[in-house]
């Protein structure tokens, strides 16, 4: 079956690839999993659970310890944050980051490329 959408869009997933870079970059800078939602989640509606936690960001960071978030491996044994640090350096990489560059805006283009 083939599916076409814009550039940057994952397959299975609600969000764009460099949408969740730009999560995954927050939290590994340590932003709470609620503001992280809060940036990244236009509603403003949101259930109980959601108040001081946000589950998709819990899914991204499991399904990237498994390997099947943007090819990067070798992540199952580390915690949720440095998963995310090390997603976020991988993008980071493949957008070409330089130093003095934002990191998170590096892993953004990456992820649009990885996608």
């Amino acid at each position: 079956m083939l599916v076409v959408g814009p550039r940057g869009l994952i397959r299975g997933r609600w969000y764009s690839g460099p949408a969740i870079a730009g999560a995954l970059a927050a939290f590994a800078r340590g932003t709470t999993s609620a503001a992280v939602r809060a940036q990244t989640r236009p509603s403003s509606h949101v259930g109980v659970a959601a108040v001081e936690r946000w589950v998709t960001l819990e899914r991204w960071i499991e399904a990237a310890q498994r390997g099947e978030l943007f090819a990067v491996r070798g992540l199952g044994e580390l915690g949720a944050r440095l998963v995310a640090e090390h997603v976020t350096l991988a993008l980071a990489a493949r957008g070409g980051h330089r130093p003095g560059m934002d990191l998170g805006a590096s892993a953004f283009v990456g992820a649009a490329m990885a996608a």
